[in-house]
């Protein structure tokens, strides 16, 4: 997010905002609106990726995968990178916004970070229908997965040459699959501090 709206808007006033297709993107908390910061080429390559995989898998199933639709839930509107619904009132009514998704994957950039692992994430693992939120990094060969155990919350991480496991709709696949075309930054080795004497 990069710059706040100063007027005050309801939820409502906003999601009529929404349907105009502004040119620019927005998000919403608490009455205040948000713009966003446009992705960079890896950003877009993962969102890509990571959609056509799913939605290869989901094909066939009361499913469907969302990509940068709005998600509006306790006074919030955000924009996920992709999103899975199975509810039939998110898919059935034709809306512009969705509201019971079961799996919310963002994919994480500097402007990002940290409202993705911040207030985004609170208000994800409050939302009853979410059951896994996922965090893809653009840097480095990473997913990190957020899943609902009952009243609790587990993690659990993948790096290169692992498979990913997104539990909430029973999809397992190559951590490379979300990467492919992508060009990652080359790694700083570790350093270690010279030694005192």
């Amino acid at each position: 997010m990069v710059a706040q709206r100063d007027d005050w808007l309801s939820v409502e006033d906003f999601l009529a905002l929404d349907r105009e297709s502004l040119d620019q993107n927005y998000e919403y908390i608490d009455g205040y609106v948000y713009a966003l910061a446009g992705g960079s080429g890896n950003h877009g390559l993962i969102m890509s990726n990571t959609h056509a995989i799913i939605h290869h898998h989901l094909k066939g199933s009361p499913c469907a995968t969302l990509t940068e639709m709005t998600l509006k839930i306790q006074g919030a509107c955000f924009l996920p990178d992709v999103m899975v619904t199975c509810d039939e009132r998110d898919i059935e009514e034709n809306k512009t916004y969705m509201e019971f998704p079961k799996l919310v994957i963002e994919v994480l950039s500097p402007s990002t970070e940290r409202g993705d692992r911040g207030r985004k994430f609170l208000r994800y693992i409050d939302c009853p229908s979410i059951q896994e939120y996922v965090l893809i990094s653009q840097n480095v060969m990473l997913v990190e997965v957020f899943a609902r155990k009952g009243l609790e919350w587990g993690y659990r991480k993948y790096i290169c040459g692992e498979n990913v496991e997104l539990r909430s709709i029973g999809f397992i696949f190559p951590i490379e699959e979300i990467y492919e075309r992508v060009i990652l930054p080359p790694q700083k080795p570790f350093l270690r501090s010279p030694r005192q004497t």
